[in-house]
């Protein structure tokens, strides 16, 4: 942690980055981050990929969409729960033309990109580990930090109920809510709120789900026609991957759907069985229990096989 701290004090203009197609564990990170720098007197700014989903806007709106014209120059870049320097997409301009680059982390698949690497895949979240060197930096976690990383943590556990959850993880939220932060209220919109035409759009979903293999191999898919249909973006519908997830005797759930032209794939596992090493296969990765991939020049229904041959071979070993 020594070597991520004097990083951290002997810079003075900082870029956070975070993966493409940012989720609230990545946003909370970053907002956090960008904090808990401006407490000690740096320049500090957030470049996302896109604009941030709708039902996270709770947690800020002090970034910047990255602009591919825009001359950006930091001594700092710090990247934040991406674990390969190719999820960064364009933003890779940032990282590359900063002096110095940071990498904080949990994903065990993490290629290790960065000038200085802090990967801890035993942590729930980045948050976690943020949490950790605020602390041991003096950081005061006020309550826009606090609320920035409780989301960030209690996203990443689905509520504290995923297998990643560990007595520290509960720990750092219980200090998280002394803070004050209307943690529940935090959850509802995290967890338990949509748009109406996502649910109305994951109905349909629910009617089409396929099983494989006994039940152990349960698939979602949606088209961009779908998310059109009722009138949101794929960003909107959320983790479609649980619909099939909660299927009972299901071990291993996967999510194939449209984003434009590429095919995201997102795999979740309910056993014994690591999906990381599957996402791999498809130049994606992750962690044990859940994992994702995109796929360029294929159908839904060519991943899909794709998909259910990779989980054959498996069964088959």
């Amino acid at each position: 942690m020594n070597d991520v701290i004097e990083l951290i004090l002997k810079a003075d203009k900082v870029a956070i980055i975070a993966h493409e197609d940012e989720d609230a564990d990545s946003v909370g990170s970053c907002f956090a981050m960008k904090s808990a720098l401006l407490q000690l007197g740096k320049q500090a700014r957030c470049y996302f990929s896109a604009p941030i989903e709708t039902h996270l806007a709770f947690m800020g709106d002090d970034y910047t969409v990255f602009d591919e014209d825009e001359k950006i120059e930091a001594d700092l870049c710090i990247c934040l729960d991406c674990g390969d320097i190719k999820r960064l997409g364009k933003r890779v301009k940032i990282f590359e033309s900063a002096e110095n680059t940071l990498s904080i982390d949990h994903h065990e698949t993490n290629t290790l990109f960065a000038d200085v690497n802090f990967v801890d895949a035993k942590a729930a979240a980045t948050a976690e580990i943020l949490y950790g060197i605020f602390s041991e930096m003096g950081i005061e976690i006020n309550k826009d930090i606090a609320k920035n990383l409780y989301a960030a943590i209690s996203a990443d556990t689905g509520s504290f109920k995923y297998s990643n959850v560990t007595p520290k993880t509960m720990s750092i939220a219980s200090k998280l809510i002394e803070k004050g932060i209307d943690h529940a209220g935090i959850s509802r919109l995290l967890h338990d709120t949509d748009l109406i035409g996502a649910i109305r759009c994951k109905a349909e979903i629910m009617q089409n789900i396929e099983s494989y293999f006994g039940g152990k191999l349960t698939i979602v898919t949606a088209s961009d026609a779908l998310f059109e249909k009722y009138g949101i973006t794929e960003r909107d519908s959320g983790d479609i991957v649980n619909i099939a997830r909660a299927v009972s005797g299901c071990e291993i759930a996967v999510s194939i759907r449209e984003t434009g032209e590429k095919i995201k794939i997102s795999f979740r596992s309910n056993g014994e069985m690591s999906v990381s090493q599957i996402a791999q296969k498809f130049g994606g990765g992750g962690h044990a229990k859940a994992a994702g991939a995109k796929v360029t020049g294929k159908s839904i229904e060519q991943v899909k096989s794709d998909v259910i041959a990779v989980f054959e071979e498996i069964l088959n070993d």
